[in-house]
Order: structure tokens, then C-alpha cells, then sequence
């Protein structure tokens, strides 16, 4: 059961049914991911469909949730979490840039060909002027993909001014965009000839050569097959 914090206010039974309700949150929010997995792309859930895989009455659901709005951005967090569980092991300067960048690709390419109705769901316009969950977490994810960078040529002993800063910022925003089209595009196709596999060889290629094409602006030369570690003793 999951540690629920001591409110002013709350006495131990408030505390005890706080706890109580949280799991069986999760346990709706579970049974959604479920129903979910076994779904067409792009279908929609009814609440009656998920309470009844929770064991729980629909009154239930909603009193959990307060409408329909709040239980499928509850969902959509939910699902976004089990792709940052997926990508944040391989957001690490170990190995070499051709094995980090094929582990953040292939990652994030492997997650959606094994759970491509969750990664349709997570990125749904909900209908309340918000983006969703997944557009949300991107810009998260471009700041973490970017202090990687930076700390990557740190360790070249590059400094980066704050044009490069700059340049480096928007440069991650278009490989994230440029990922996630590619894969929106394979995964929605009716028949797919080309394996997540070769999509993630080739997404992978793609983003070396553009890495590889600002370092050489800044007048930096990159082995993408060499360790970090080796190329930051070599410079």
C-alpha cells in the first residue's frame, strides 16, 4: 500500500480510508490499462466497462473521479509513468553515443510497438482545452534529453555559450518531434512492413547524423562508436 502523508486535520480512520481510496484508484486505473491493451487502436472505454474489471460499481468509480475527464487524465498519467519507467534507465552518459541514442530510441520504439493502444490513449486530446498527458511530459523529457547533452560535451570539455544553449534546445525539441511523427505514422499503418527494429536503426541514424552535424559546427569531431569516457580522455 502505498505511504499516504499525515494531514493536519485527518484522524487515523481519515487517514486509513485516504489510504484505502488511493489503492483502489490504482486499482481502476490498472483494470483501464487492461481493458485498454485489449482494445482496437483509438477505441474508446466506457466507465462501466472499467469498474466492472476493477470490481467495483460505477458510483464507485466516480466518487473516485470526480467526472470522466479526471479518470482519463488520471489514465493517461498513469500510462505516461510506464513510459518514463521505460526511458529513464537509458538516460545515462555510459557506453557510446551510438549505444545511448540506440537505447533511448529502441526504448521508446519497443514500449509503443508493445503497448500501442496506451501510447495512442496517452497522447489524446481529452476535450478540456489541455494538452494531453504525453504532449505535457515531452517538454519534461526534452529538458532531461537536453542536460544530457550538455553534460555530454561538458565532458569533451565543451562549454556551451548560451547560443548553443539555445541551439541545442530546439535541436532536441525537432529529434523528439521527429521521433514521436515517425512513430505515430508506423504504428497507425494498416499493414507494417518495416519492424520497430529497423524503424528504431533508422530513427537512430537519422539522429547521429544531426548530432554529429552541430558538433562539427562548434568545431568538435565525434567517434560515434567510441565510449564517452574514452572520447573525454582524448580531449
Amino acid at each position: 500500500m502505498p505511504h499516504v502523508p499525515r494531514v493536519p486535520g485527518l484522524d487515523g480512520r481519515q487517514l486509513r480510508w485516504e489510504g484505502h481510496n488511493e489503492e483502489r484508484r490504482q486499482h481502476v486505473l490498472n483494470a483501464a490499462v487492461e481493458l485498454l491493451e485489449e482494445q482496437p487502436l483509438g477505441s474508446q472505454l466506457r466507465v462501466q466497462q472499467i469498474a466492472e474489471r476493477a470490481g467495483l460499481v460505477r458510483t464507485v468509480v466516480y466518487r473516485l473521479f470526480s467526472n470522466r475527464m479526471d479518470l482519463n487524465r488520471a489514465v493517461q498519467q498513469h500510462i505516461v509513468g510506464m513510459i518514463r519507467t521505460q526511458l529513464d534507465s537509458t538516460l545515462v552518459l555510459s557506453g557510446s553515443i551510438e549505444q545511448i541514442v540506440n537505447g533511448v530510441v529502441g526504448g521508446y520504439v519497443s514500449w509503443v510497438a508493445d503497448h500501442p493502444q496506451l501510447h495512442e490513449m496517452a497522447q489524446r486530446a481529452l476535450g478540456d482545452g489541455q494538452p494531453g498527458e504525453l504532449d505535457l511530459a515531452v517538454d519534461n523529457l526534452g529538458k532531461d534529453i537536453a542536460s544530457l547533452f550538455q553534460a555530454g560535451a561538458a565532458m569533451l570539455g565543451q562549454e556551451l555559450d548560451e547560443e548553443q544553449t539555445t541551439t541545442l534546445d530546439v535541436l532536441v525539441v525537432g529529434l523528439i518531434g521527429q521521433v514521436r511523427g515517425s512513430v505515430n505514422q508506423w504504428v497507425r499503418r494498416p499493414e507494417q512492413t518495416l519492424s520497430h527494429r529497423a524503424l528504431s536503426h533508422m530513427l537512430s541514424r537519422w539522429i547521429w547524423f544531426q548530432i554529429d552535424g552541430q558538433a562539427r559546427e562548434i568545431g568538435v569531431e565525434l567517434d560515434p562508436t567510441v565510449p564517452v569516457d574514452e572520447l573525454a580522455t582524448r580531449s
